[in-house]
């Protein structure tokens, strides 16, 4: 594996040695029919949503972590992608059929600007190619660099509550002959407000002790800054890549919290009680270089690729407190990361007759370091270092032996060494998987998998470096760390589908029922170390997930609605655990009763406009855990809309509103131990946002 580096440049350079030669030997290429979104899902081996450009022109978002966001059956919670209620990240990312090991690479990514992709690609079922540790796979398809001469910008003006946003996006394309190039700069400044109420109540048997509230009201301007040029030479088939990418991300975060409380006991009216202002500076900072080739040798295809990546991300966050007499007290926190990741992979795909076998290898090594100091009422400082090494061997056949059969087999080898502090550990597994479409007729086609999966830790989940309490430390605010004795999760996926295609190309319409089998499951678990209440991931038990999804996407002009599409998906999922610990078996943290999400959009050519309009709704989540914790998240609407104005065949005028119904986020949490009690309420105000961007081509 070590040498595969090596390999991976070699093939780059072969793509271009022998050019001249290689292009006389290519076949003549016929293009039979076109090739669209739903014929792409339609002919693929195994279950693949596909979301084109016109899509994610569509959702009028900013970023690409904004159209992740928007997804049919993902949704977002905090940091992380989350598909079929699963609690833990249970998507995986890809980008351009990149691996995303650590959190750095998507963080840049993500904030690129929307218009950076080409498509999006969502993966169901486990395969020897991408395996089956998450419940779904996202590949983002990004622009590439073609020899043709053109210019794109986007210039937008957003208002998020009382705050404004810029954005301005930048691209040049251009080349001759073999090689294209594409030079993208975007500038985007994000400015938010926000505002949150926290509703703290303690008892003791019973008998209340403390009721407290805080009131914060603040706002957040992040910066998006990003230069990611892409150079391709082309010979015939072969290709070869090089993409670079700068990015920079300021962060400027204030906020004014005002502290009340009472003494159930004695009084039920709550009194002022302090207030704390907050000031938070950082950074972030992404170098990276990917590398990637293309060489075909007969009806041989082979690719690598190369990627290095250096991230850094500073904060420095000061605390002012002061209590209901005025005293002044002040802690500084002070946190340094850095992040270095090396990514390679190679592939070999050959057909023998009926069979396409494809061969591929993969190896990943990141390395992250954390600085922390605390000075004030709590000072401590350290120094935190984790890292993980994946090699990754898979073979993986399909085999067509006639045109409404194809059977797709594989086998994938997972060799991986994660260290943290003193603990080191090396997890090795063979996954095997099996897949097979079948096309009874030209409107329907059936799918199946079965395949095994193992989910290592991520890097911040086995490190210890510490997310502190900010005031007092109890369950429901407790020190956040990683635990580096995690276990990783080994998992058995099945999934049944059914899609029905329209006549005439007017949609699909299909069913996915889903069954996965997870032992060593993980969930983040309050316990008291010591002192102090410390939140941290444990592997619980065995779990079983399983639910049904329903989607669908309908053309309406057959329908007498000319112009329109109509698409929905909807997730109903339902999550068991045999706790280990405990003894019992419960419903897993944080499963919603149910995803649902719809769109529409339409053309209005008679007024050279189009408009579409999209909801999403996120069911109540609970979690139950007996004598120890209760909690649910209450359900959530989101509904969004766009106008889009073609001014002329140059530029377009668009308008969108994001989150029209300012919904708020609530949810309550309730800790027990022994006879007492801790509540947190809390709500997150919701804001609506609205943008206008004039966008241009020639």
């Amino acid at each position: 594996m070590k040498y595969l580096l090596g390999v991976c440049l070699f093939v780059s350079t072969v793509t271009l040695v022998n050019a001249e030669e290689t292009a006389i030997k290519l076949d003549t290429i016929t293009v039979t029919g076109e090739r669209n979104d739903l014929s792409m899902r339609r002919d693929a081996a195994t279950q693949k949503v596909i979301i084109d450009r016109k899509e994610i022109d569509n959702m009028s978002v900013m970023t690409v972590g904004d159209v992740l966001g928007k997804l049919p059956g993902v949704e977002i919670k905090g940091d992380s992608q989350r598909a079929r209620g699963m609690s833990r990240d249970s998507v995986q990312i890809l980008i351009d059929g990149e691996r995303q090991s650590s959190q750095v690479v998507m963080g840049a990514m993500g904030r690129l600007p929307s218009g950076e992709l080409e498509r999006v690609e969502i993966l169901r079922g486990s395969s020897a190619e991408y395996g089956g540790a998450s419940a779904i796979t996202v590949n983002l398809v990004m622009k590439k660099a073609i020899p043709k001469r053109s210019t794109e910008v986007r210039a937008g003006l957003g208002l998020r509550g009382d705050q404004v946003g810029e954005l301005l996006s930048w691209t040049e394309n251009g080349g001759a002959g073999n090689f294209g190039w594409s030079l993208p700069i975007s500038l985007i400044f994000n400015n938010s407000p926000f505002e949150n109420r926290l509703n703290k109540q303690d008892s003791v048997a019973g008998d209340p002790t403390l009721w407290e509230q805080e009131q914060t009201n603040g706002k957040t301007k992040l910066g998006h800054h990003a230069f990611s040029p892409k150079l391709t030479w082309k010979s015939g088939q072969d290709s070869l890549t090089l993409s670079p990418m700068i990015f920079f991300g300021p962060v400027d975060r204030k906020s004014t919290t005002m502290l009340s409380a009472a003494n159930p006991a004695t009084s039920p009216t709550l009194t002022y009680n302090g207030d704390r202002d907050t000031s938070e500076d950082g950074f972030s900072r992404t170098l990276r270089l990917r590398v990637e080739g293309e060489k075909h040798f007969a009806d041989t295809k082979l690719t690598a690729r190369t990627a290095f990546t250096d991230g850094r991300r500073t904060s420095d966050l000061v605390r002012n407190s002061r209590d209901a007499f005025g005293v002044l007290s002040t802690n500084n926190e002070t946190t340094n990361s850095h992040d270095r990741e090396f990514n390679s992979a190679m592939r070999l795909d050959k057909p023998f007759g009926e069979h396409l076998v494809s061969v591929g290898a993969e190896y990943v090594k990141v390395m992250r370091d954390d600085a922390q100091v605390y000075q004030g009422g709590f000072a401590q400082q350290g120094d935190y270092s984790a890292s993980s090494r994946d090699e990754i061997l898979w073979i993986q056949d399909d085999w067509t032996p006639e045109d409404k059969v194809t059977l797709t087999t594989g086998l994938r080898f997972e060799n991986m060494r994660l260290e943290a502090d003193t603990v080191s550990q090396r997890q090795a597994a063979l996954l095997p998987s099996i897949a097979v479409r079948w096309q009874p007729t030209e409107q329907w086609v059936m799918r199946t998998s079965l395949g095994a999966g193992m989910k290592m830790p991520k890097l911040n989940e086995i490190s210890n470096a510490t997310v502190r309490s900010i005031v007092v430390n109890t369950p429901t605010e407790a020190d956040k760390r990683g635990n580096p004795d995690l276990k990783p999760e080994r998992s058995v996926n099945f999934e049944a589908v059914a899609e029905h295609y329209l006549p005439e190309k007017a949609g699909v319409i299909g069913v996915n029922v889903y069954v996965r089998s997870t032992s060593n499951f993980t969930e983040r678990r309050v316990q008291q170390e010591g002192v102090r209440w410390v939140d941290r991931p444990y592997n619980e038990g065995d779990a079983l997930h399983y639910g049904v999804e329903l989607d669908g996407k309908v053309r309406m002009d057959n329908f007498g609605w000319t112009g329109a599409t109509i698409k929905s998906h909807l997730t109903l999922p339902r999550a068991e655990v045999d706790d280990v610990r405990l003894g019992i078996q419960r419903m897993a943290r944080d499963t919603p009763r149910y995803i649902f999400s719809m769109g529409l959009d339409q053309s209005l050519p008679k007024l050279q406009s189009s408009y579409g309009v999209s909801l999403q709704l996120s069911g109540r989540s609970n979690t139950n855990i007996p004598n120890e914790q209760h909690a649910y998240n209450e359900s959530r609407a989101l509904i969004d809309a766009f106008w889009l104005y073609k001014i002329n065949p140059k530029y377009n005028l668009r308008v969108a509103g994001q989150n029209l119904l300012a919904a708020d986020t609530r949810n309550q949490n309730t800790f027990t131990s022994g006879v007492n009690d801790w509540k947190l309420n809390t709500e997150e105000n919701g804001y609506r946002s609205l943008m206008v961007t004039l966008e241009g081509r020639w």
